[in-house]
């Protein structure tokens, strides 16, 4: 599934652009897209030049690679009769004049496609999608909400079949994000075109009437998230809101706040500061402007975002956070990456790599929880990879998840689920998962995601990088490609801790494995070295180490029947009766 596949020519071609130094690109800070303005375009886009290609099913395409301002919500629904839903901003050439509209594609449950379909005229964008409750699947309706201009800027939704629009009216109400309740009830949640607010508006007749819920204080990049139980008539609405709006005009110094409903929005509990962060150094972390949110089987929220590090201010640093309401703890769910070994976990950036608008090295959230046993899976979009960035310095996204079966106090080590890396790829070969939202449950041990394969790293809206036509994807992955195996050093009271390396990682050809054991009570038992793939299958045993205070081997690549296993994420396992430790290999190919 992860397997990645290059035609030589392209090898051979990229080969010479690997060993460029990436382009510190520009950081100035970028002005709000306000979604009417004109974009300096000059360049035609360019198409797909191969090479690298992201997992996942192409529905669709789109030039305008930014789907969505501040947090990414949710584009992608699974219905109860298998059909699958999706929507995205879709453009097919330099905006303006190209049309910039919503796009939607289904998928039947035999897993044919419906096609790339345009459901809003344009000047349209920044959609969002959830699907109405019945208990007959074929009766369960989508339904999209998009911001559209007429002279003034409204939202809107609209319910399947698509063609009857619906809005509160209110201009410049703008990014809205959407939830359908189990009594029937839409509720919507805008961001102000004009002012740093957020406004909640419900209908409970399917969008004849509607009306205004409350506003609320926001930050300089708006990030709101709606969801709705599944099991009740609980729906959550949750936000950042800044601090001091001192920091990047309030992007990167906020609370995370939160208000819930136990009717389906039409009455409201109290308004709750879930983070509080005191100044520094009580707190070194802030809020950065995304937030996903949750409710799981047993009908308890849970909330995740991305924090960011108080102390950084030109090179960010950050990490995802998880709170759940029955434990009311603030979990860290990205365990720390192997390039960048900081205490405290943190994901960093390096002098030589660059965000794209508004991001951090590890950020955007999204929860998933198992229908069947409750657990929890968090995806985000991050870099690991100081190397790992566009010909113009540009990061190239991934996707990573962690999983938890203790309802988010313990995280499982991250996995690298697309592991598709292009260091100093060209426009039109870069590989950068981006905008990715997840259905917010396991389907038939399958977990759904979307995402727009962007070919040139950067947000080009923004003016980073070159336009590009993207492919949009809709890739669904069995559950158990998030494992479940976990770091773990259970070191005895008084024992040295033995000494596991590994060099180089990642690899391509082979991995010197090296351990070191200090405190000989360790030698008196025997010890294994195990490789096994993310899956937590055993893929590789070494089988001829001596009872000595230093081994070392050599990893081929190969697995235990002589095959090559493909480009991903692999664990190595030190054991003996009185001491486990793993550490992640990453094998590239």
């Amino acid at each position: 599934m992860k397997c990645i596949k290059f035609s030589c020519c392209i090898l051979i071609a990229l080969s010479f652009i690997f060993a460029l130094e990436p382009v510190k690109a520009n950081l100035e800070p970028l002005p709000k897209l306000r979604d009417d303005e004109n974009i300096n375009q000059s360049v035609l886009p360019i198409p797909y030049l191969g090479g690298c290609q992201s997992p996942g099913v192409q529905i669709g395409i789109t030039t305008y690679d930014v789907q969505s301002y501040g947090s990414f919500g949710q584009r992608i629904v699974v219905k109860d009769n298998n059909q699958v839903h999706v929507d995205w901003m879709w453009c097919n050439g330099p905006y303006p004049p190209s049309p910039r509209q919503i796009a939607w594609n289904f998928r039947y449950p035999d897993g044919s496609w419906y096609g790339e379909t345009l459901i809003a005229p344009s000047i349209s964008g920044y959609c969002q999608l959830d699907i109405t409750r019945d208990v007959i699947p074929d009766s369960q309706r989508t339904v999209i909400c998009y911001h559209y201009y007429t002279g003034p800027f409204y939202s809107w939704i609209d319910i399947e079949p698509f063609g009857n629009p619906s809005s509160p009216m209110i201009d410049g109400y703008l990014w809205p994000h959407i939830a359908c309740t189990e009594n029937g009830n839409i509720i919507v949640a805008t961001g102000d075109r004009d002012a740093d607010m957020h406004h909640l508006h419900i209908t409970t007749d399917e969008g004849n009437t509607w009306t205004g819920i409350a506003d609320f204080d926001s930050c300089r990049l708006l990030s709101h998230d709606l969801c709705a139980s599944h099991n009740s008539d609980k729906v959550v609405f949750v936000h950042t809101q800044f601090i001091t709006d001192s920091i990047a005009g309030g992007e990167e110094d906020n609370n995370v706040w939160y208000m819930s409903s136990t009717d389906g929005g039409l009455t409201w509990g109290s308004h709750t500061n879930l983070t509080n962060y005191q100044p520094y150094p009580t707190d070194s972390v802030r809020a950065y402007s995304n937030v996903n949110a949750i409710f799981d089987m047993n009908d308890n929220l849970h909330i995740a975002w991305t924090g960011k590090r108080v102390t950084d201010t030109y090179w960010p640093a950050s990490k995802i956070f998880h709170w759940d309401e029955v434990n009311d703890t603030i979990t860290i769910v990205s365990s720390p990456s192997i390039y960048y070994p900081e205490p405290g976990g943190w994901w960093i950036y390096t002098a030589i790599m660059a965000p794209g608008a508004w991001r951090m090295p590890a950020d955007e959230p999204q929860l998933v929880v198992d229908s069947t046993n409750n657990d929890l899976y968090c995806l985000w979009l991050g870099n690991d990879d100081y190397s790992d960035t566009s010909a113009a310095g540009y990061f190239n996204g991934e996707i990573f998840a962690s999983k938890s079966t203790d309802n988010g106090l313990t995280w499982t080590d991250y996995a690298n689920l697309t592991n598709t890396r292009t260091p100093g790829a060209p426009a039109g070969a870069c590989e950068d998962e981006d905008y990715m939202t997840a259905h917010p449950f396991v389907v038939n041990d399958s977990i759904y995601i979307t995402y727009i394969e962007d070919k040139d790293a950067g947000a080009f809206p923004n003016t980073e990088g070159i336009m590009t036509t993207n492919p949009v994807r809709c890739w669904v992955f069995h559950k158990d490609l998030i494992p479940g195996i976990k770091e773990k050093n259970t070191l005895k009271n008084g024992y040295t801790t033995p000494i596991l390396e590994v060099y180089p990682n990642p690899f391509k050809e082979k991995a010197e494995i090296r351990c070191t054991i200090h405190d000989t009570r360790y030698m008196m038992n025997d010890y294994s070295l195990k490789i096994f793939d993310a899956t937590g299958q055993l893929i590789k045993q070494f089988n001829h180490l001596t009872n000595q205070p230093f081994n070392q081997v050599t990893w081929d690549g190969y697995d235990n029947t002589g095959k090559k296993p493909p480009s991903g994420v692999y664990f190595l396992e030190f054991e003996t009766s009185d001491y486990v430790e793993t550490k992640k290999l990453i094998l590239l190919r």
